[in-house]
């Protein structure tokens, strides 16, 4: 069995790029002890629910090849040795429209695209659809020390299929980006969909969250029984987790839900 040691901040971030990746920087560098990757929260770019303009966050947004943001980040992971999972605004070339993207940076520089949000925020009052066009397929699944890991955001979590089909192309860790926005209860039901998605599919759920004044925090990690094994509370922390796969191992052997599924012979389908 392998493990794998993650690095979670939790923080509250602001409008433009360059004051968001020193404050992230500025946590990392602090706080970093052994982590293998380092997971940033939803929104740690720029925040356009803060902004509210789309044709602004279309100004402030970058593209891959050419973003000074993605330069930053990948100067402290080549610095730390460490890969760092940011989320990225992705500019379009259908104006104002951008993509909500999680990329992997990694200790060489390396930026890759590893998923872009596909559920999009229309809901409380809130329209994400109005900044972002939303991805068309799973995230990929990627190994790092020898563990398999996919990747969601925020309100993907209300849609178990997308949990399930991510669990059956392998993964072993879901990590969820989040900036989960305040309101009745919704502290309660981050909590509850976390760890729901972690036991009916027996995986971990990492989880980074936003915090501060738009956001409840509660970052952390969710085991394949559904029990929350870290809580980092509503303030601003960065934490660092070792997972031991083999604990999957054990719950998948007493549930084996993902062998039982029935639609997993159309998910090696679309795997194709």
């Amino acid at each position: 069995m392998s493990s794998i040691t993650i690095g979670i901040v939790q923080a509250g971030f602001d409008d433009l790029p360059a004051e968001n990746a020193g404050k992230a920087i500025d946590i990392v560098r602090k706080n970093y002890k052994e982590a293998h990757i380092v997971v940033l929260p939803e929104y740690s770019m720029l925040n356009p629910l803060k902004i509210g303009d789309p044709r602004l966050v279309y100004s402030y947004s970058e593209t891959p090849l050419t973003s000074r943001y993605l330069t930053e980040m990948a100067k402290l992971a080549g610095e730390l040795g460490v890969f760092i999972l940011v989320h990225f605004i992705e500019k379009t070339d259908t104006p104002p429209l951008t993509m909500s993207t999680s990329i992997i940076v990694t200790d060489r520089g390396e930026a890759i695209p590893v998923y872009s949000k596909m559920h999009l925020f229309d809901a409380y009052g809130f329209r994400e659809s109005s900044f972002f066009k939303p991805g068309d397929a799973p995230g990929k699944i990627i190994s790092i020390k020898g563990v398999k890991i996919g990747f969601t955001i925020c309100y993907d979590l209300r849609f178990p299929e997308l949990y399930r089909i991510t669990a059956l192309m392998g993964s072993e860790i879901i990590i969820v980006q989040a900036g989960w926005v305040k309101g009745p209860h919704k502290e309660e039901i981050l909590d509850k969909l976390a760890s729901i998605r972690a036991h009916e599919n027996t995986v971990y759920i990492v989880l980074a969250d936003q915090t501060g004044d738009m956001f409840v925090g509660r970052s952390g990690v969710f085991n394949p029984w559904g029990y929350r094994e870290l809580d980092l509370g509503w303030r601003e922390a960065y934490a660092e987790y070792t997972i031991d796969t083999s604990l999957i191992s054990e719950v998948r052997e007493k549930l084996p839900v993902l062998q039982q599924s029935k639609n997993k012979w159309e998910i090696r389908r679309l795997m194709q």
